[in-house]
């Protein structure tokens, strides 16, 4: 074992020992916090060679106690390979989604920052994370993706919370993953990734009754502005029953990178999606409609995206003029025996006309939550790639992917 996989090892062996051991930092002398997951993951692709992952991570935090306002916060970020043989994902047979470029353990700073608190305004710069529409953690692997970046929010106005900031790098399963980009090295935006950063303001308000609105405006250097706004009207008709709808927008406008070439991420995506509760049971459905110039298509953002459609594997990010639909209904097992299970199944299609595109998604899920501590969920996905050409080529993009994590915060 090399020297940096025993660090690894090292370090998630303390953080184990920290919890099992109930050690914890006085009050006054700051928190800890963190959490310990075991994850596996299972592709089986029709074009490609299979792969799998099994690794033990997570995250180990310190925060200071806050003095004159302030605060520090730090955290470690990690993902040890266990249970099979080690080696390159370049070989073909192990999956990259919880390690580094080249199919290895790491270990990094993902979190560092200073933290203001006052008079209703919180200032935060340094690593973090970021919740919004267009810029988030999307947690779906092993580690959140987070972000170098100078934010402020206040909420001194009722009901209403007002968001700026601005991003320089990030890091994460969601950032770009090249050649010499791995998930644990923060990168700059952009193919050449030579961006000045990116800058965002938004303004949320709940200020009418059941309805939650939302606007936010990005300018991500050498990639896209983006405007997105959404609503949220929720009914309330019984005790067991609920019944929301909700409206989204966005409109991209797309850049030039340092070679003077267009990104391409531009036009306008529309979206619509209800939800219908009625005791253990929600039905959803949800529909989203891009359009685009020839050649163009919209974006997730930086993170996971907002569309009502999302699946777990498969978006509208990148085709051009996409309509897509999902449908899902979930089952709240806790009335039944089972407190804290529920069960999901959804199925999507995608569609672009312009490349004759149709992929269909089917999904599994299944969430465990035992207590704030002990938690678990396990997915499986089917990606029906019906024209094979779905990732630009005559080659088959489906696939099967099963993903299974357990989850241990302290």
């Amino acid at each position: 074992m090399g020297i940096k996989n025993k660090i690894i090892g090292l370090s998630l062996v303390a953080s184990a020992q920290l919890v099992l051991l109930g050690a914890v930092i006085p009050e006054d002398k700051g928190t800890v916090s963190g959490l310990v997951r075991l994850g596996v993951v299972n592709q089986n692709n029709e074009a490609n060679t299979d792969t799998y992952a099994t690794a033990l991570g997570g995250i180990l935090k310190y925060e200071t106690p806050m003095w004159n306002d302030l605060k520090l916060g730090v955290a470690g970020y990690g993902s040890q390979k266990i249970g099979f043989a080690t080696g390159s994902y370049d070989a073909g047979k192990t999956n990259p989604d919880f390690f580094d470029v080249n199919g290895n353990s790491f270990v990094y700073l993902g979190e560092a920052y200073l933290d203001y608190a006052a008079y209703d305004l919180n200032i935060r710069i340094g690593r973090q994370l970021i919740d919004t529409p267009l810029v988030n953690t999307d947690e779906i692997r092993m580690l959140p993706n987070t972000f170098e970046a100078a934010m402020g929010t206040y909420g001194g106005i009722e009901k209403t919370t007002l968001t700026a900031g601005y991003i320089k790098r990030w890091a994460g399963f969601d950032s770009p993953r090249g050649h010499n980009d791995s998930i644990n090295k923060f990168k700059k935006f952009g193919e050449t990734h030579i961006s000045k950063g990116a800058s965002l303001v938004g303004i949320a308000n709940e200020s009418i009754d059941k309805l939650s609105l939302q606007g936010w405006f990005y300018a991500i250097d050498e990639v896209s502005d983006a405007a997105y706004v959404d609503a949220t009207y929720k009914i309330v008709y019984c005790e067991l029953g609920s019944l929301d709808f909700s409206i989204q927008a966005a409109r991209f406008s797309e850049k030039s990178d340092v070679t003077g070439s267009l990104t391409n991420i531009d036009g306008n995506v529309y979206g619509l999606g209800a939800n219908y509760e009625l005791g253990m049971v929600t039905l959803g459905a949800a529909y989203n409609e891009a359009f685009n110039k020839d050649g163009k298509y919209v974006s997730l953002g930086l993170g996971g995206g907002p569309y009502y459609t999302s699946m777990e594997e498969w978006t509208i990010d990148g085709m051009e003029d996409a309509k897509s639909y999902r449908g899902s209904i979930a089952v709240d097992l806790s009335d039944v025996g089972a407190r804290g299970l529920t069960l999901t199944s959804a199925y999507g299609v995608f569609k672009s006309a312009p490349a004759d595109q149709k992929v269909e998604e089917w999904d599994v899920v299944a969430l465990y939550h035992y207590n704030d501590v002990l938690s678990a969920d396990i997915s499986y996905a089917m990606i029906n790639d019906r024209n094979h050409n779905a990732d630009g080529s005559n080659g088959d993009a489906g696939y099967d992917r099963f993903l299974a994590r357990l989850h241990y915060s302290f």
